[in-house]
């Protein structure tokens, strides 16, 4: 015999899947890290526009290597740059804002 769900069980979990999350609560890293990333961004934004050129990127993303942040030592021993500066840049702008890399945080 299945067990049927109550009606107001399928509503919530429908509300609950269709609550927009915030950038911060999506960041798969932890506390640390991400403020040590926030500060490689910083520091890696030689332009000081508050967001990354790819080249400005490639940068972030050695400094987080050397930090062990997240998926930057990977992105740096294969040399994918160009194809994580890709995923990141969301809005394909050319260039990559601090909310855009918080949220690709989360993505597969």
């Amino acid at each position: 015999m299945s067990k049927v769900r109550p009606p107001y069980c399928t509503v919530i979990l429908a509300v609950l899947m269709a609550m927009p999350v915030t950038g911060a609560a999506r960041a798969q890293l932890a506390p640390e890290a991400l403020k040590q990333a926030q500060a490689n961004f910083k520091t890696a934004n030689a332009s000081n526009t508050g967001v990354l050129t790819p080249a400005e990127f490639t940068t972030f993303i050695d400094l987080n290597a050397a930090a062990q942040i997240g998926r930057a030592p990977k992105i740096k021993a294969n040399n994918a740059y160009d194809r994580a500066f890709g995923r990141v840049d969301a809005d394909k702008d050319g260039k990559v804002t601090w909310d855009e890399y918080v949220k690709a945080q989360s993505s597969p």
